[in-house]
């Protein structure tokens, strides 16, 4: 709490005494700021254990970075670009960068590098529109004849000091869609999307949550798209991905048809060396409890892709000319939506927000050493 009868008594005092003062209330004032959110110091560190947060400012672009860190055998640290659509664009395991990323922060915004976020409709939607409750909504074109990856990969969120304490290291991202934004403007309904990264023992969690507050429902689709390296010999990289099925496609939409993977060059159930795969493909029926995995042999890593039971479906993408593949944890088909709207309730999984109301799951890295 401010003491005002002091800040008039040293107002008050002789010029000799003015500057100091007035340095000493300026450098408060920036130090309370900061720790109660208002406001942000530039590469101010907080560390309790094993973990710290810092805000840095890339010099090139300018913008935030926010840098969580887990130090001791097993040294992790995160990156994130609250400014490109809230990307984690770097993760660094004992000196291993897990993810593909930029060669410059300002080419970030988009869904190229790192871990774009995917939202309201991930991957790809037919034609660009869907229709919800006699309500037409149109993304327009982006790719082909359709449109792709949502409405917030590229566009600046917002962002609250990180936060420290013995167990993790995490920091809150928010997106508000309101009236005179551009997500709102082909998504009008009045809501919030928050995005919380926590670093902890396990690796990296990400939870969202949808906090709806209009007088409508609000359907949905969550996912994340990781660009995960090849770590070591491409060889030496393998995927499991223990789901239920797989999603027919044409030209990469899903009809709604369930496949059986059975005998299908889409079995990815058993560990499965990336290196000579060449697939963009849906997957559905994953379960908590059979969460899919990546194991790097050469290099002793194993990466578990956990999630709430929300998450569903998986998308791969892997082709043998890239330095990186893509394992996306997804809540809905592609073009849920639409799915949705021809009586592929299932198959599409499309979620809600009720008016009023929220939603939310969480995704979690579990980063380990291989045994």
């Amino acid at each position: 709490m401010c003491d005002h009868t002091r800040t008039a008594k040293i107002f008050n005092s002789s010029p000799a005494l003015f500057l100091p003062a007035f340095l000493f209330l300026a450098a408060g004032l920036v130090w309370t700021l900061f720790y109660s959110g208002c406001g942000r110091k530039e590469e101010q560190k907080m560390e309790q254990g094993l973990y710290s947060a810092r805000v840095e400012t890339d010099s090139a672009s300018k913008q935030p970075v926010v840098v969580l860190e887990r130090k001791g055998d097993y040294p992790l640290q995160a990156k994130i670009a609250p400014k490109s659509g809230a990307n984690l664009f770097s993760l660094n395991y004992k000196g291993q960068e897990l993810l593909y990323g930029p060669s410059k922060l300002a080419d970030l915004p988009g869904y190229r590098f790192g871990t774009p976020v995917l939202y309201p409709t991930p991957n790809r939607v037919a034609k660009g529109q869907f229709t919800f409750q006699g309500t037409t909504f149109n993304f327009g074109i982006n790719e082909k004849d359709r449109f792709l990856h949502g409405l917030v990969h590229s566009v600046p969120w917002e962002f609250d000091a990180p936060k420290v304490d013995t167990a993790c290291a995490r920091v809150r991202t928010y997106l508000d869609f309101a009236p005179g934004t551009s997500e709102y403007d082909k998504f009008n309904f009045r809501h919030r999307l928050s995005l919380t990264f926590t670093l902890d023992k396990e690796g990296i969690r990400f939870d969202y949550e949808i906090e709806n507050g209009d007088t409508k429902t609000l359907p949905y689709g969550f996912a994340l798209h990781p660009y995960f390296n090849f770590l070591g010999a491409r060889e030496d990289a393998y995927l499991c991905v223990p789901a239920q099925a797989h999603m027919e496609a044409v030209d990469l939409m899903p009809t709604g048809r369930l496949e059986k993977l059975d005998g299908s060059p889409y079995d990815l159930r058993q560990p499965t060396q990336v290196a000579p795969l060449v697939l963009d493909e849906v997957y559905y029926g994953m379960k908590p409890d059979l969460p899919a995995y990546i194991e790097y042999k050469s290099s002793r890593v194993r990466i578990e892709l956990a999630s709430s039971t929300e998450f569903t479906h998986m998308v791969v993408y892997a082709q043998p000319r890239n330095p990186f593949f893509c394992v996306e944890n997804q809540t809905c088909s592609t073009d849920a939506h639409n799915l949705y709207a021809r009586g592929l309730q299932d198959a599409a999984h499309l979620l809600f927000a009720p008016e009023g109301g929220k939603s939310m799951g969480w995704i979690q890295f579990r980063i380990s050493p291989l045994n």
